[in-house]
């Protein structure tokens, strides 16, 4: 559930109704509830609680804290279930609602199907009431605890000088505490939400803005995030940008030489770039790709106990051993743990990297209809596919979220690049699904 806060469905009626229906769902049991640093956070988290109250559901707030923390904190609590209010990387006066599991992870569409029926039906939800709410700020100190003992006991950045952009969002206070208990000395940027300036010109949406402080700082790396830190975007000391993508080919290589890879496979998306997919061969690995979204890398890293995947967005997952959760901050220590360990520099780390060039056209559309049903589109994505053999190549699908198609070509020049997608646009045109603008 996401939308502009205040509008439905983010009205304190369906709010409400939403916690009734998740406490009807549950049954019994205690939630785990946290917000990023929208000002609309606090409401929302409220009215969610007063609706899970009423069903009978005790819920603990633990109030600021990132997404990945809650996740943690969920799974190794009492909780049938975790609520986090956030938008993401949308601007201040966006929000949401995420649903966790038990185990932290992200609810499954089967789940989120049964309650949104529940939702919008018109029955009427029993309140027997006597649901608690607890305030439990301190608990984020056990997952800085979990980061720092169990998931990195071994780590230590003394000596290190580490650049940390915080999106003004839900990392603000906890990012640069873990950054310190192993030791850092942190250069923080972004930590101070208002409750309207979150993600503005900074975070992972504007890795550009850490760049520059790493050099200006003279930083061995830096970490800009989310607003709810599930993601994270890296610059190593030259100031140069590592997304998802680059930080999956460093890790691939550092964790191929360790034996570390699981099934020597990496999971990306089919957004990410050729280049990775022929870094990873090159490393002696291959990449399996999934259609857009963690969800679907978090699955195929389950079904087949893989332990490295992730989008170019920086949204990155490491399998079991980390519950196959998103977590900008602990993407970092894995990062700089795999250097220690392999006796690398830092600024080794994807040393070479490049991205194949690649555009992005979101083209308005009249329809969502099957490709196969978009036969000039479709035959030209085969012919060009075909001429490039390797050297390059094409996606296309329609947006989830926007009634848009999107054409992705990658290839060897940004000439060749603008030259593909404009023979799809002409294909699209001639299957007459092109809305007029």
């Amino acid at each position: 559930m996401r939308g502009v806060a205040g509008e439905e469905p983010l009205t304190q009626p369906t709010l409400e109704r939403l916690g009734l229906a998740i406490a009807h769902h549950l049954r019994e049991g205690r939630v785990l509830v946290g917000h990023d640093g929208r000002e609309s956070g606090e409401t929302i988290a409220a009215a969610m609680v007063s609706g899970l109250n009423a069903g009978g559901i005790h819920a603990d707030v633990v109030g600021l804290a990132p997404t990945p923390g809650i996740a943690f904190l969920t799974s190794e609590g009492p909780y049938a279930a975790g609520v986090v209010v956030s938008a993401s990387h949308n601007p201040a006066k966006d929000n949401g609602i995420k649903l966790l599991n038990a185990d932290g992870s992200k609810m499954n569409s089967a789940e989120e199907t049964k309650l949104e029926t529940l939702l919008t039906s018109s029955d009427e939800f029993s309140t027997p009431g006597g649901g608690e709410c607890r305030r439990t700020k301190g608990m984020l100190g056990d997952y800085v605890a979990w980061l720092r003992n169990d998931a990195f006991p071994q780590l230590d950045l003394a000596g290190w000088k580490i650049a940390l952009d915080c999106a003004n969002g839900a990392c603000s206070q906890v990012g640069p505490r873990v950054l310190k208990t192993f030791g850092a000395e942190v250069v923080t940027t972004h930590d101070r939400p208002d409750g309207m300036n979150i993600n503005e010109d900074c975070g992972a949406l504007h890795p550009e803005v850490l760049a520059a402080l790493v050099k200006q700082e003279s930083c061995a790396f830096g970490l800009c995030l989310d607003g709810d830190g599930d993601r994270g975007i890296l610059a190593d000391s030259s100031g140069r940008i590592l997304d998802g993508d680059a930080i999956l080919a460093g890790l691939c290589s550092l964790m191929t030489q360790s034996g570390e890879l699981a099934d020597a496979t990496v999971v990306a998306t089919v957004m990410s770039n050729l280049a990775l997919e022929n870094w990873v061969k090159a490393c002696g690995a291959k990449l399996h790709r999934t259609p857009v979204g963690d969800r679907h890398v978090a699955a195929a890293l389950r079904e087949n106990n893989w332990n490295l995947g992730g989008e170019k967005s920086g949204h990155l997952l490491f399998g079991k051993e980390h519950g196959f959760r998103g977590d900008g901050l602990y993407t970092l220590l894995r990062v700089l743990s795999s250097l220690q360990r392999a006796g690398a520099p830092a600024e080794d780390f994807a040393k070479d990297y490049v991205d194949m060039p690649q555009d992005l056209w979101n083209l308005p559309a009249k329809k969502r209809v099957p490709l196969d049903e978009l036969t000039q589109l479709s035959a030209e994505m085969e012919a060009v596919d075909s001429e490039l053999q390797g050297r390059g190549r094409t996606v296309v699908r329609f947006s989830g979220t926007e009634l848009k198609l999107r054409l992705m070509a990658e290839a060897e020049g940004d000439e060749l690049v603008q030259s593909v997608l404009e023979r799809l646009r002409a294909a699209a045109q001639k299957d007459g699904i092109l809305a007029e603008t």
